[in-house]
């Protein structure tokens, strides 16, 4: 049966195409309705199968001509639209005569049972093809009504996704800028020395990373209760110094005060139109501030000073850039008062030192301390601790009785090779100070960082006779530290990599690959229709899928390979150290299927699909953020194509990743419609000039009947495991080829080319003794090849399955000897009974003497084994002369003959046996 689809879309026509000739539908394709009418006037179609929405001409036109052919009008037409979806739009297509009206995307079942249906209708000569119900000029009028309308709200609908674009473009950058501050915020914190820098960084990011107009920190003073400035960044407003000192006491005139008289944030998004800042309208004009925040700063529930942003855009400060200046406040604080901590462990530190030895020993300071401290002697033995403070004796979990008289480093435990231990003892030895951050362990075992600081004490000539160490446990912010670390590195809910993490690891691959002239592909995958998710089961629901998703990617990345989540349902892959772009596109569609595959949560089975946008490093870009972007674009492309697929950045790479694809498709199928077929290729004996032995080679014949190169396919077959059936079907057809020979008075021994992949199949003993049972072959014609790498991958194994297979009475052969990185003592163990030599080491014989050692040396190792040996590749008299002289038992290449049918193989060996002595 001919179906004739006609769209504009290559893609929609190649999905259609797959699915009708899966069912054994011929197939001709128009991309409009001009188009078709020519293709079904010169062969006549048995269903057409049209879109509405085409450039030339457009569905309806077709409609109305097709009905008004008497050649054509009889045949069913069947409407399949995405865009006509409206009862109308179907009123009008029935109206002007169409026998059905589909919307898509339509179920495979539902779409091929209504195919069946208007064909087995037309079979039994029912009335299927309509002819038009109205007249020509009222479809005529009709139809532009319906045009009109279709434009009218398809121009609506992209005014309206240019304003949520624009609005998004806005946030997203706001959202970027924001990020950044925190990132370098963070960073801040962790290597500020003082607070004074910590405010000026806090200003001067805040403007220059968070697209802030103004920045200034208040510390108060807590007996005036006035509020200094004591950093600032951007442009300075009057009013700072007009209405100096600001103060909690009056009313309060700035968001300064506003904020730290009522104790919590003042945030005001029209902040020229807020009436309590009326002392400072004027000027809020002029320096055009329109959005304003002021955040507490507190240590501990002590207010200390404030925080006071200022930006130009109104409506500057949503949800999410609030929450995200309050935890950038929040980590201030956190350094303020993990500042003050230090400051009061710098006094004790130098109280100690400034102290007699007795005021030293008794001090209710050095009781009192939330630091603890030890006291070791140097005159006695290993430096024992004579006394220690009850914050020792808290922090360590150790009693002082426990302590005294032990070495400071037993609380190293068996953790005594740290860089930090070194630096101790080097102090110690050179009677100095020192300080060290160190791993130690409490009595329960538990670690907990110690930020110790040593000191010698003197006596009044100058002898140092004891040593004061402070141990100051940082665990606390060793934590900190680490959480920062996690946050600006790793998603909050996912645990993927971060922006910054990502950026990080595209960076060295592309880096890495500039210098390897290796690829990189940066895939940005986005879920399909998520926002429904969200809307129907709720946010939290939607966080517990993308975990799933998470999950499930995660398992199936390579090690070098980095997954990180973006915002929202957006997630980056970046593919590092590929050999060949042409990787990507079985990485990408395994991507898909493991998407795709329902996911079990709540009582529920979620299915998804995504849409993936495929960059290549250094074809699309030779930077990250232009891969980004450009996979960005590339991902649009896909959810524009329906979803659920994936697209290259460039159009080139699309058509070579679909050519992949389709020939997979085709692979998958060319068994069952006999497509493939073999060659024979013969191999003479040196010493009797006799066809002893014949190689099977598999071929492929498309149903068009080119011949496809085994190398295009023999490698896709591998990659996607294909070749396993395959070669089941090449085993059992080679089997029944030479046992048909045999019939025929013709006995030869067939080889059959074993791959990797086939010869690591669990089931190959069983394929193999099931073949020669159908075929009645006797093992003896029957030999395997097995590559030399493949043998050597896993000796062990590959000893084992040689030997199950040699027990069946076969023929084993080692396939391009010579290439590999054989072991003679495993060689030895193997029970092979040939060796082939690489043509590469055949062609170079008379060439270059390297290559004829090799070729001896191979042959002598193969008689000293009683194995056979074979030159492959032959095409020179000389070749094969020499290779005679060396004692080499057979030669195959074209010398004699290349492969062919088994008819014509068959003719020849006639031939040649014919021409040879009695």
């Amino acid at each position: 049966m001919l179906v004739l689809i006609v769209d504009d879309r290559e893609d929609n026509r190649y999905l259609l195409r797959m699915l009708l000739q899966g069912h054994g539908f011929e197939v001709e394709e128009a991309p409009d309705g001009a188009r078709a009418l020519e293709l079904a006037r010169a062969r006549r179609p048995d269903l057409v199968i049209s879109d509405l929405l085409m450039p030339v001409m457009d569905g309806y036109t077709l409609m109305r001509l097709w009905k008004a052919d008497a050649s054509l009008h009889g045949i069913p037409f069947m409407v399949y639209t995405a865009t006509y979806t409206q009862p109308k739009d179907e009123q009008l297509a029935l109206d002007m005569g169409a026998d059905a009206f589909l919307v898509k995307p339509a179920e495979p079942d539902v779409f091929i049972g209504r195919v069946h249906e208007i064909l087995n209708a037309a079979s039994e000569h029912l009335p299927t093809a309509r002819a038009p119900s109205v007249s020509e000029p009222e479809s005529l009028k009709v139809y532009s009504e319906v045009l009109i309308a279709k434009l009218e709200k398809r121009s609506a609908e992209l005014e309206q996704r240019v304003a949520e674009l624009h609005q998004s473009q806005a946030q997203v950058l706001r959202l970027n800028r924001l990020y950044a501050a925190l990132s370098e915020t963070n960073q801040a914190i962790v290597h500020a020395p003082d607070r004074a820098y910590l405010f000026a960084e806090l200003c001067r990011i805040a403007v220059q990373r968070g697209g802030l107009a103004m920045a200034w920190v208040g510390w108060l003073d807590p007996v005036t209760e006035e509020i200094v400035p004591v950093a600032r960044s951007g442009c300075e407003p009057g009013w700072l110094k007009r209405l100096a000192p600001l103060s909690l006491r009056g009313t309060p005139r700035v968001p300064t005060e506003l904020a730290l008289t009522q104790g919590k944030p003042y945030l005001s998004n029209d902040v020229q139109a807020d009436p309590a800042l009326a002392l400072i309208a004027d000027e809020l004009v002029q320096l055009d501030f329109q959005s304003a925040a002021c955040f507490p700063l507190r240590v501990g529930s002590r207010l200390v000073g404030s925080v006071t942003l200022f930006a130009t855009e109104k409506n500057f400060f949503d949800r999410e850039l609030h929450d995200l200046v309050t935890e950038m406040v929040t980590d201030v604080a956190f350094a303020l008062s993990n500042f003050e901590k230090e400051a009061q462990r710098q006094l004790a530190l130098e109280l100690l030192r400034a102290s007699e030895e007795g005021s030293r020993l008794n001090s209710r300071a050095v009781e009192a301390s939330a630091n603890g401290i030890m006291i070791c002697e140097i005159a006695s033995s290993g430096l024992p601790i004579i006394y220690v403070n009850p914050a020792f004796e808290r922090i360590t979990g150790y009693s002082a009785q426990e302590a005294c008289g032990r070495n400071a480093r037993f609380l190293m435990g068996t953790d005594t090779e740290q860089l930090g231990a070194q630096e101790i003892s080097a102090a110690v030895r050179e009677l100095r100070e020192g300080n060290a951050t160190l791993r130690n362990y409490r009595k329960d075992g538990t670690l907990f960082w110690n930020d110790l600081s040593i000191a010698p004490v003197r006596n009044p000539a100058g002898e140092a006779t004891h040593f004061v160490g402070i141990i100051n446990d940082i665990t606390e912010r060793k934590q900190y530290e680490e959480q920062l670390e996690r946050q600006t590195n790793q998603d909050a809910l996912t645990g993927l990599a971060s922006r910054n993490r990502l950026r990080e690891r595209a960076e060295l691959a592309i880096a890495f690959a500039a210098r390897q002239h290796r690829s990189v592909a940066l895939l940005f995958l986005d879920l399909d229709h998520f926002k429904r998710i969200n809307d129907s089961l709720g946010h939290t629901f939607g966080d517990d899928i993308l975990i799933a998703v998470a999950r499930r990617l995660s398992a199936n990345m390579r090690e070098r390979d980095t997954l990180a989540r973006i915002g929202g349902d957006d997630f980056v892959v970046v593919l590092s150290d590929l050999g060949s772009p042409q990787d990507v596109p079985l990485l990408a569609d395994r991507i898909l299927h493991h998407v795709a595959a329902p996911i079990p949560l709540h009582d529920r089975e979620i299915s998804l699909s995504a849409s993936i946008g495929v960059s290549l490093y250094p074809q699309d870009g030779d930077d990250y953020d232009t891969l980004l972007r450009n996979a960005d674009a590339a991902m649009y492309r896909a959810k524009e194509a329906g979803g659920n697929t994936f697209r290259f950045y460039t159009a080139d790479m699309n058509a070579q990743a679909l050519k992949k694809l389709e020939l997979e498709a085709r692979l998958r199928y060319a068994v069952e419609r006999g497509e493939l077929l073999l060659h024979y290729q013969p191999l003479l004996s040196l010493h009797s000039n006799d066809v002893t032995d014949v190689e099977a080679l598999l071929r492929w014949r498309a149903s068009d009947g080119t011949l496809i190169s085994p190398l295009d396919f023999i490698p896709l077959a591998e990659e996607t495991g294909l070749i396993v059936p395959i070669g089941q079907w090449v085993l059992r057809t080679a089997c029944s080829q030479a046992q048909q020979w045999r019939a025929e008075g013709m006995e030869l021994r067939v080889a059959v080319n074993l791959s990797a992949r086939q010869f690591g199949d669990d089931r190959l003993v069983q394929t193999v003794r099931d073949a020669l049972a159908q075929s009645a072959l006797p093992a003896r014609l029957l030999k395997l090849e097995i590559t030399e790498s493949a043998v050597m991958e896993n000796a062990e194994q590959a000893a084992r399955i040689l030997s199950e297979l040699k027990a069946l009475g076969l023929g084993i052969s080692v396939d391009d000897f010579g290439t590999g990185y054989s072991s003679l003592a495993y060689l030895q163990r193997f029970p092979i009974d040939q060796l082939k030599i690489d043509r590469s080491f055949v062609q170079d014989i008379m060439l270059h003497p390297d290559s004829a050692a090799i070729v001896h040396s191979i042959i002598g190792l193969a008689r000293s084994l009683r194995l056979q040996t074979v030159g492959e590749g032959v095409e020179t008299a000389q070749q094969r002369d020499f290779l005679r002289d060396a004692g080499c038992d057979l030669m195959q290449g074209f010398l004699f003959s290349a492969p062919l049918p088994p008819s014509e193989f068959l003719a020849l060996v006639q031939k040649h046996r014919s021409k040879l002595p009695a």
